[in-house]
This record gives C-alpha cells, sequence and structure tokens, in this order.
C-alpha cells in the first residue's frame, strides 16, 4: 500500500491566503480594543475656559435648532437622540477630553435611553457630587452644563463632581432614581443638586432649598454675594436646585453671559455641599 502522498505545495498556499486575513482581523481587533480602552483609561480633559460665543453656540443649537426632547413622538425620540450625541460629542475625549459613561437600562416606546455622565474635579473620588441635568426640557441646563464642564478643567472642584445628563424617564424620587444608575460601587454620595432651565425671571435664576438647608444656602447667599445673580428662597422640593434663567428679552450673547458668571457661584455651592 503506498503512503499518503504529502500535501501540495499549492493546498498549503490556499491554506495560507485563508488563515492569514483571518489572524489580521484578530489581530486589530485586539489592538483596536487596548487602544480604545487606554485612551479612555489615560485621558484627561483639556484645560480652557468656556467662552461667550462658545456658549452661544449651544443655546442656539439646544434651544433653538433642535426640536422638543420626547419619548412619546418619532420627532422628540429624534431630538432627543441629537441631545444625547451632542452631550458625548462635546464633553468626550476628541473635544473636553473626559471620559464619557452611559448606561441603557431604561425603556419607552420600545426603546432604551441612556443617562450619560462624566467625572470632574477628583475624578478618582469615592465620594462625589452629582449634578443631574435634563435632557428633555429646555436646552438652557444642558448648555449651562457643557460650560461648566469647560469651566472645571481650569477651575477645579477638591471634590468629585459627577455631571449626570438623564432622559426624561426618572422616577418621583429623582436623587435616588440617578444614584442607582450612575453610583458605582463602595461609592457614597456627597451631595446633590438638580438644575433645569425655566427660572422665573430673565434676569436672574433661582435657587430653591429644603428648610433643612436654609442655614447652608444663606450663609453662601450672604458670603459670596449671590443675590445679584441667584435668587434664593424656601421650597417644598426636598433637595437643593437652580432654575436658569432664560433668554427673554436678553439677546443671546446677553444671556451667555449671564451663564458664564453664574459658574463660580455654582462651584462655591457645590464645594460647600462637600464639606
Amino acid at each position: 500500500m503506498n503512503p499518503p502522498s504529502a500535501p501540495s505545495r499549492t493546498s498549503a498556499i490556499k491554506v495560507a491566503l485563508a488563515v492569514i486575513p483571518a489572524l489580521l482581523i484578530v489581530s486589530i481587533c485586539i489592538a483596536l480594543y487596548l487602544g480604545v480602552n487606554a485612551d479612555q483609561k489615560e485621558s484627561r480633559p483639556t484645560e480652557g475656559d468656556v467662552t461667550v460665543p462658545e456658549m452661544e453656540g449651544y443655546l442656539k443649537k439646544l434651544n433653538g435648532m433642535i426640536g422638543e426632547r420626547s419619548v412619546e413622538t418619532e420627532d422628540g425620540q429624534k431630538a432627543l437622540r441629537q441631545v444625547a450625541a451632542m452631550t458625548m460629542g462635546n464633553l468626550g475625549p476628541e473635544n473636553l477630553g473626559y471620559q464619557i459613561l452611559k448606561v441603557q437600562i431604561d425603556s419607552a416606546k420600545g426603546l432604551l435611553w441612556p443617562i450619560i455622565w462624566i467625572n470632574a474635579g477628583d475624578r478618582e473620588s469615592k465620594e462625589p457630587i452629582v449634578i443631574a441635568i435634563p435632557q428633555a426640557g429646555s436646552g438652557t441646563a444642558a448648555a449651562f452644563a457643557y460650560g461648566f464642564a469647560e469651566y472645571l478643567t481650569s477651575h477645579e472642584t477638591e471634590k468629585g463632581v459627577r455631571l449626570v445628563f438623564y432622559p426624561p424617564l426618572a422616577g418621583e424620587d429623582l436623587r435616588d432614581w440617578i444614584w442607582e444608575r450612575c453610583g458605582g460601587e463602595n461609592e457614597k454620595m456627597a451631595g446633590f443638586l438638580e438644575i433645569t432651565g425655566n427660572g422665573p425671571r430673565a434676569e436672574v435664576s433661582s435657587l430653591s432649598f429644603p428648610e433643612d438647608k436654609r442655614e447652608f444656602a444663606e450663609k453662601i447667599s450672604q458670603e459670596k454675594g449671590w443675590a445679584d445673580n441667584l435668587s434664593p428662597g424656601v421650597s417644598a422640593y426636598p433637595e437643593l436646585k437652580i432654575e436658569l434663567a432664560e433668554q427673554g428679552r436678553l439677546s443671546r450673547e446677553g444671556h451667555a453671559q449671564n451663564l458664564i458668571r453664574l459658574m463660580p457661584l455654582v462651584k462655591d455651592l457645590i464645594q460647600g455641599l462637600a464639606e
């Protein structure tokens, strides 16, 4: 009986041509995975200060170009996706350089909607101050948050700050609902602040606080001179809340200036919450 013949040279070449592309694809996938994770781990926010033109651009897009955000209609859903993409694009590695974190566990109309956040200040903190920003409603809150995130790159807080952009699906207790989704293992929330739009006056935003935070809020107001920019008052709402003034009769430039002027005061407030 004749021994089996050795594989022909042509067969070996065919095998090599089939295997090599597969190995290349695997190698590329591994390299891309390692590269992405390295970038996320090593990425640091780029230092800078938000400018009036930047803030004007945010306000124009969020309050003028992107439509009403809602999960109820196709147009509203499209607008929500645009805001989510704008949030990740403005704050992420290609622009400000923050690591973008998100979860998608909440659904409506058969679709999942993300909650998005970044860590600023002491980004390794296990006791962050959470600032909650709605993705729906007025776009002024999101515009302010984009600018405030940039402001914090060059005016860092000693404490961790977690800016959280949430979809219009929150439960009745916003604080707990958000923390269930963005709180990490062995972490503790050091304080909570909600920022929305639709403040009562065009020139002055409002700060509302529960009775048990009256002493803290009034102390900040007296020491930091908040009265010209932020009107404080007791509320039945259980958390600190800032309602940002809308444009009203102001020019978009004037509105942008007012929001930027408010940023150092918000920084003082969140640092006070952590003490």
